[in-house]
């Protein structure tokens, strides 16, 4: 693995990657595919939903579980708190159960949220407040809300009895059995094991039908997971085993990425296989081959992801990740590498030097069925200096409901240019097409160039893409240059007229005569709230102040010569339930003749140059050129 390893870093440093989407299919079979599927799924519904069916998931009873497996997502106290208080946030949305009442009794303010609900995994912050020696109140608490399920919603819902939330509940019960089933009532324990294995009957029936993408490797993992933890389940650890890697082999690609392309599936699915890799191996149960490979490509490349205060990038819908999370999964990691250059099958490349980590966006949407939650984010990137965030996207959400997540995926909440206030990529908004398709991808770049070059004196990394071909004609190029001391960041953002514009689609030729001829763009650095932000008298530097005291400063210049500055405000949605206020750096010019250039740079000044500085009237040392050095 090591020597693989240093293959890949080899060859990154001479690179040309050329990334094309998936085929995003045709829109009307789409459309015509996924009414079958929902005419299927109403029908299943009414059929599961009989007395009848009920009575094919009779069989043998389970009298114990056979093993607790590892829970690799800490548990936070304060949210166990919280939900003791009745405030259940989570994603999808908030709601409050005043009285001690039962959030299964609530009207849910979203899919999303219920499917959280039911899925159970916040039983992790009972687990934990009960460990810190809160008593039996979080082990009393907890077994209540499993009872309150199970008369409620236990024989079936539309929602809770959906394959991948049948099979995140199983998960959860099963990791957190020690909460939920130790010092138990005979009764409740009978009824709880009757229970579990009705739905794990079901579930082999439906998993392999779950939705495309993570859902789909959930309700597998769940289905293994029940088989390898109840007494009486070794045929459906088989199936579930089974599905599992067919499902692995689909969508985790060759350089450990998830096909949807965002780091939080990538982690959460990385968690899940650690911990049965690790059940597994507590059973004596060979682990497939397909599940260690897959641990082995995507344990790097969770690496990849990770900037220098332990967390993770933001790209195409991913969140910081729960806190310890990470560092759970890197732990299990034998070879503990450093993180490669580039990903050219996820289609992101890394720059790393001194204490500067950079990860950047240069691939294409993810194919259709996995795009529901990627950004128009393509070309952008993140930065971190030593333990601290310095330029950052906006993040994601899914709490506050769908204006924030609607604006989150648009082109202007990441740090990269965005042309007439246009995301470079389109995503569905019809209501008929949205019901049934999703909110995916309807349209972005189709071809995204990445050339990387290293040597002695740093990295250079030479992108373009298409997402405004269409619209306006133009082709988006960005060149980086990452010094090899990490002091110095220089950048080029160039628009000029495609080759060969893209054909236009019907509502693109429609409208094109209100799109503009010399239209307006904007560069937008989106700094971390953690960072302090001085504008320059002239409003040609910035200067930022980082809170290990590192002080930047940027500079930007039009082919004209100086272009003048602006900061604005931002909001920073890195940890998916609350927003912060924040700023950013915003760039602005406008094509002319079907061309524009940029130049910008940051530039490390030392502590002592960089002090603590006052808005509007920071006095900040001259850079020097603005020009990428030679060599790129």
């Amino acid at each position: 693995m090591a020597e693989t390893r240093a293959r890949t870093a080899e060859q990154g440093r001479s690179a040309v990657m050329r990334r094309t989407p998936a085929s995003a299919g045709n829109r009307t079979i789409d459309l015509a595919g996924a009414a079958l599927v929902r005419a299927r799924d109403a029908a299943l519904a009414r059929a599961f939903n009989t007395w009848l069916y009920g009575q094919t998931l009779l069989g043998p009873m389970p009298d114990h579980m056979v093993l607790y497996p590892p829970e690799l997502r800490p548990g936070r106290t304060s949210q166990a708190d919280a939900l003791f208080q009745g405030r259940w946030f989570l994603p999808g949305g908030q709601v409050r159960t005043p009285g001690g009442s039962s959030p299964f009794a609530a009207d849910p303010p979203s899919e999303t949220w219920a499917e959280e609900l039911h899925g159970f995994s916040w039983l992790r912050h009972f687990t934990t407040a009960n460990e810190t020696g809160t008593g039996d109140t979080a082990r009393r608490y907890a077994q209540k809300l499993v009872a309150d399920w199970i008369s409620n919603e236990g024989n079936w819902h539309p929602i809770a009895w959906r394959p991948q939330v049948i099979g995140r509940r199983l998960m959860s019960w099963v990791a957190n059995g020690a909460l939920i089933i130790d010092g138990s009532e005979l009764v409740y324990r009978s009824t709880l094991l009757r229970n579990m294995a009705r739905q794990a009957r079901h579930l082999a029936r439906v998993a392999a039908i779950a939705p495309a993408g993570e859902p789909r490797i959930t309700a597998a993992m769940g289905l293994a997971f029940s088989g390898l933890c109840l007494s009486e389940g070794h045929k459906r650890l088989a199936k579930g085993l089974k599905l599992l890697c067919r499902e692995l082999d689909r969508q985790i690609l060759p350089d450990g990425g998830h096909v949807s392309r965002n780091p939080s599936a990538q982690l959460s699915i990385l968690l899940d296989l650690l911990s049965l890799r690790d059940a597994l191996s507590a059973r004596r149960i060979d682990v497939p081959k397909p599940v260690r490979d897959a641990i082995d490509r995507m344990t790097p490349m969770l690496r990849f992801f990770r900037h220098g205060d332990g967390k993770l990038a933001l790209f195409n819908g991913s969140t910081e990740g729960p806190e310890g999370a990470i560092d759970a999964a890197l732990e299990r990691d034998d070879a503990k590498g450093r993180p490669f250059g580039f990903a050219p099958h996820s289609g992101y490349q890394r720059l790393a030097a001194g204490p500067v980590n950079l990860v950047a966006d240069t691939g294409p949407p993810p194919p259709g069925a996995f795009s529901h939650e990627a950004h128009a984010g393509c070309l952008s990137f993140e930065m971190s200096a030593g333990r601290a965030r310095m330029i950052v996207n906006c993040g994601a959400t899914k709490v506050l409901g769908p204006d924030w997540e609607a604006a989150s995926r648009a082109t202007a909440a990441h740090s990269t240019l965005v042309l007439a206030d246009t995301s470079s990529a389109r995503m569905l908004k019809g209501k008929i097409s949205r019901r049934l398709l999703g909110p995916r991808v309807m349209e972005g770049p189709v071809a995204v160039e990445s050339r990387r070059n290293e040597n002695e004196a740093g990295v250079w990394l030479e992108t373009a893409h298409d997402g405004y071909a269409g619209l306006f004609g133009l082709i988006h190029h960005r060149r980086l240059f990452l010094s090899a001391t990490g002091e110095d960041l220089r950048g080029e953002d160039r628009l000029d007229t495609a080759a060969a514009p893209r054909r236009r689609m019907p509502w693109q030729r429609l409208f094109r005569h209100r799109m503009p001829q010399d239209p307006g763009f904007t560069i937008r650095f989106h700094i971390h709230p953690d960072a302090r932000i001085s504008l320059a008298h002239d409003r040609t530097n910035v200067l930022v102040l980082l809170p290990n005291g590192d002080g930047w400063q940027f500079r930007a210049r039009a082919d004209g010569g100086e272009c003048e500055i602006a900061i604005e405000e931002s909001v920073y949605l890195g940890s998916g339930d609350t927003t912060r206020r924040a700023e950013q750096i915003v760039v602005a010019g406008r094509v002319f003749r079907g061309e524009a250039r940029v130049n910008w740079a940051w530039r490390r000044l030392s502590t002592r140059n960089a002090g603590h500085p006052k808005r509007e009237d920071a006095e900040v040392p001259e850079l020097p050129d603005l020009e990428l050095p030679a060599g790129g």
